[in-house]
C-alpha cells in the first residue's frame, strides 16, 4: 500500500482511538469506521515479490529432523532470519509446515531467547509484512500478511504463558498496526489450490482472542478492534466459507463475556446491520447475496455457542427464527 495513504489511515485510526478513550464517540463509532473503510479504493494489482525457496528447504528439513529426534536445542539468529524471510512463500510446505510450524514449535519448546522473540516481533509487526499489496485485488501477498498476523497471535500467547517479552511499546504497536489491518484486509480466501491456506480471517480471530485476554489493554482499544471487525465484515464482497465464521464467533463469545460494554456494542451493531438489510432492495447481485450469507453464517456459528450473554442469545434466537 502506498506509504502516504497508509500513514494517513494510521493517523485517522489513532485519532479515533484517542476519542474513544476519552468517551467521545461511542455512538458514532460505526459510522466513523465505515467512512474510513469506504474511502479505501481497490487499486490496480502490482507484482508481488515471492522469496526464492530453494535456499530454505534444506534448513527446514534439518530443523524438522532435529525436532523429531529431540536433538534441537536452539535456532540461531541466522536461521531465524531465514525462516522469517520465507513466511510469505506460496509453497505451503515452506510457509505453513515449514516456517510457521518450526517457529511455533521452537516457542512451545522454549528454544528461543527473549531477544529472538523480540526479533520475530519486530519483523512481523512492520508495515512491509502486514500491509503489502493489501489495497489491491486478491494477490499472493496475502500469505505473508496472514501468517504475520498468526505469528503475532502466537507471540502474545507465549507472553501470556509466562515468556514475558511484551513491553508497553510493543503492545501499543500491535494494537495500532492490527486495528489498521482490520480496516484494510479484504482477502477472504481459505484454502487455495497449490498454495494451501491463506486464512486471513481465521488468523484475525486468533489474534483478536489473545488481545481480548490482554490484561494491560484498555477497554477502549478492545472495543475499537471489535468495532473494526464488524464494520469490515459487513463490507466483505467475497465469501467466508472455510470455517472463519466459526473462528470469529469464538472470539465474539470471549469478548462479550469480558464486559457488558462489548456485549452492548455488539447488540447495537447487529441490530443496525439488520435494519440496513431490511431497508435495502432485495439482493440482486452476487456481492449482495454474498454479504447476506456471510452474515447468516456468522449468526448461525454464534448460535452454536452456549457462552454468550443472555441478551445476545435472545437476539440470536429471534434473528434465526426470522431467517428460518
Amino acid at each position: 500500500m502506498e506509504a502516504q495513504k497508509l500513514a494517513t489511515l494510521k493517523a485517522d485510526v489513532m485519532k479515533l482511538r484517542q476519542h474513544l478513550r476519552a468517551g467521545d464517540l461511542y455512538q458514532s463509532l460505526p459510522q466513523r469506521l465505515g467512512y474510513l473503510i469506504d474511502q479505501i479504493p481497490v487499486t490496480p494489482a502490482t507484482t508481488v515479490t515471492i522469496p526464492d525457496d530453494g535456499e530454505i528447504l534444506d534448513l527446514i528439513k534439518q530443523l524438522h529432523a532435529g525436532l523429531e529426534a529431540g536433538t534441537l536445542t536452539e535456532i540461531t539468529d541466522a536461521q531465524l532470519q531465514q525462516l522469517l524471510q520465507h513466511l510469505g512463500s506460496t509453497d505451503p510446505a515452506v510457509r505453513d509446515r515449514g516456517c510457521y510450524y518450526l517457529l511455533n514449535e521452537a516457542l512451545q519448546q522454549q528454544l528461543l531467547t527473549n531477544e529472538q522473540l523480540g526479533t520475530i516481533f519486530d519483523v512481523v509487526s512492520q508495515d512491509a509484512q502486514l500491509f503489502a499489496h493489501i489495497d489491491q485485488s486478491e494477490n499472493d501477498a496475502v500469505y505473508q500478511r496472514s501468517f504475520s498476523i498468526l505469528i503475532l497471535s502466537v507471540l502474545l500467547y507465549a507472553d501470556h504463558a509466562g515468556m514475558t517479552f511484551m513491553t508497553p511499546a510493543r503492545l501499543e504497536l500491535v494494537v495500532q498496526q492490527f486495528t489498521t489491518y482490520l480496516l484494510l484486509e479484504r482477502d477472504t480466501r481459505g484454502f487455495v489450490t497449490d498454495h494451501g491456506w491463506a486464512h486471513a480471517y481465521t488468523h484475525i480471530g486468533n489474534l483478536l482472542d489473545e488481545l481480548a485476554d490482554e490484561s494491560q489493554l484498555a477497554r477502549a482499544d478492545k472495543l475499537m478492534m471489535l468495532a473494526c471487525l464488524i464494520e469490515r465484515y459487513q463490507r466483505l464482497t467475497t465469501p467466508l466459507i472455510f470455517g472463519e465464521a466459526e473462528r470469529l464467533s469464538t472470539y465474539l463469545a470471549l469478548i462479550t463475556t469480558k464486559d457488558e460494554l462489548y456485549s452492548d456494542y455488539l447488540l447495537r451493531a447487529f441490530k443496525k446491520w439488520h435494519q440496513q438489510l431490511v431497508m435495502q432492495p432485495a439482493p440482486a447481485t452476487a456481492t449482495a447475496w454474498t454479504r447476506v450469507f456471510n452474515r447468516n453464517r456468522l449468526l448461525e456459528a454464534m448460535a452454536l455457542h452456549d457462552d454468550f450473554p443472555t441478551a445476545i442469545v435472545d437476539y440470536l434466537d429471534d434473528e434465526l427464527e426470522f431467517l428460518g
